[in-house]
């Protein structure tokens, strides 16, 4: 064990400038740069932008991008028996999860003859962006096609970048076709979004892109935000434990460097009013570390996270939703009542027994989450994410002439004369 702990301890104004800064939001302006020249090109030049691209960034040439269907039936006929039952069991938790989430809204009388209500319709075509790189994620694509298969999208299609052998890696293939999504492309990074965000010959525009990605797939679905929607900033993944003297130090250790492995540039923090638990977090993280096969992604991840105490539970707390994290585990004496006092968050684990890794596999709940302080305006990736509400409004004869003259005074100090015409000429007229 290192003399010096991997994972900062940080106290007093010290770890209250640690929250300011990573709760200080930023603009990536160089991942910006990028991903703004890659769509570019990529709008002027198709599948020949991607292709170079594809060349450049991941090493493979040749490529037709879009997977066999017979390739994803062979992916999932090959996966193991172990592997299928948790790919099954983890789409089935998510569809009882997602599924409490499809609604009606009933009518609703404004007043005597006037109803307004609003009706779900579905978004044609959804492009998902499935992470890759240093592994296959499944797990993430079960996470946006679910709920945007409840939501009776016609159309689901999906990128990800290629494997050394251009195509797109197997478990990626099993889950789209366990969950019959229409097409899967092997195309990554910024490149992909901006085909999604644009159509190439190969691969067709979309009305929504969803899914998490790293700091330049994020810069790009911000840059084409407008042409169409989007689900949220999802970059970096982070984790934020909020405990007390109560709470197992290993364990909660265990959470951060769990989320730490996933990139160099994932934030772990662990946030406290106990300063003898912290010191027994950060040793606990120097001693998980050693045990992991290949900890060299965790470690350059955990150096620039850190343990703060704070000096009261209150701070502790207002520090936590000054942060936002993406993750949020409570292991405190009274979780329920930490809980209540949490206003941003993406997904929270509450006690002692549930630990992250638990939400982004098998809990049902979607583990496509805001990043980046994102949780203080954006939520969890749900069913509502793959709709959209259309307002209506019915109103009688007589229900106009009880609206008549708000409309018409309304109108006329806004200058708008036609407008309360429109109203009048009814009335005068009759049916």
């Amino acid at each position: 064990m290192p003399a010096v702990p991997l994972l900062p301890l940080l106290r007093g104004d010290a770890a209250a400038r640690f929250v300011e800064e990573r709760a200080e939001p930023r603009i990536d302006s160089e991942a910006r740069a990028v991903a703004e020249r890659i769509i570019a090109e990529v709008r002027a030049r198709g599948d020949a932008a991607l292709r170079e691209y594809t060349q450049r960034f991941d090493g493979v040439s040749g490529t037709s991008f879009e997977a066999r269907r017979e390739d994803r039936r062979n992916a999932l006929r090959n996966l193991s028996a172990e592997r299928r039952r948790a790919l099954e069991a983890a789409r089935a938790h998510l569809e009882t999860f997602h599924r409490a989430q499809l609604r009606e809204e009933p009518p609703v009388a404004v007043a005597p003859g006037v109803v307004a209500w609003r009706e779900f319709r579905p978004v044609e075509n959804v492009g998902i962006y499935v992470p890759g790189g240093r592994a296959s994620y499944p797990s993430s694509l079960l996470m946006c096609a679910i709920p945007a298969r409840l939501a009776r999208c016609p159309t689901v299609v999906a990128c990800v970048p290629p494997g050394p052998d251009g195509r797109a890696p197997e478990a990626v293939l099993a889950a789209a076709e366990l969950l019959g999504l229409d097409a899967v492309y092997a195309v990554g990074g910024a490149q992909a979004i901006a085909a999604l965000a644009f159509g190439t010959e190969t691969i067709p525009r979309v009305d929504k892109i969803v899914g998490p990605g790293n700091r330049w797939v994020t810069a790009a679905k911000v840059l084409v935000y407008g042409l169409m929607d989007l689900d949220m900033p999802a970059g970096p993944t982070e984790i934020v434990t909020l405990a007390d003297g109560t709470a197992n130090p290993s364990w909660l250790a265990a959470d951060l460097v769990s989320q730490a492995e996933h990139a160099p540039d994932a934030l772990a923090v662990c946030i406290t009013d106990d300063a003898g638990l912290a010191g027994r977090v950060v040793r606990e993280v120097d001693r998980q570390l050693e045990a992991l096969p290949d900890p060299g992604v965790a470690r350059e991840s955990l150096g620039r996270s850190a343990a703060c105490v704070a000096p009261d539970f209150d701070t502790a707390v207002a520090w936590v939703n000054r942060l936002a994290p993406e993750h949020l585990s409570i292991v405190t004496r009274d979780d329920e009542d930490a809980l209540g006092r949490i206003v941003h968050a993406g997904s929270v684990f509450l006690g002692a027994h549930a630990p992250v890794a638990a939400g982004d596999y098998a809990t049902g709940t979607n583990h496509v989450l805001p990043t980046g302080g994102g949780a203080r305006s954006f939520a969890a990736l749900s069913v509502d994410d793959f709709g959209k509400w259309i307002q209506v409004q019915r109103l009688s004869p007589e229900g106009l002439k009880a609206l008549a003259d708000t409309i018409t005074t309304l109108a006329r100090w806004e200058g708008f004369e036609a407008h309360a015409r429109a109203v009048e000429i009814r009335l005068e007229e009759g049916s």
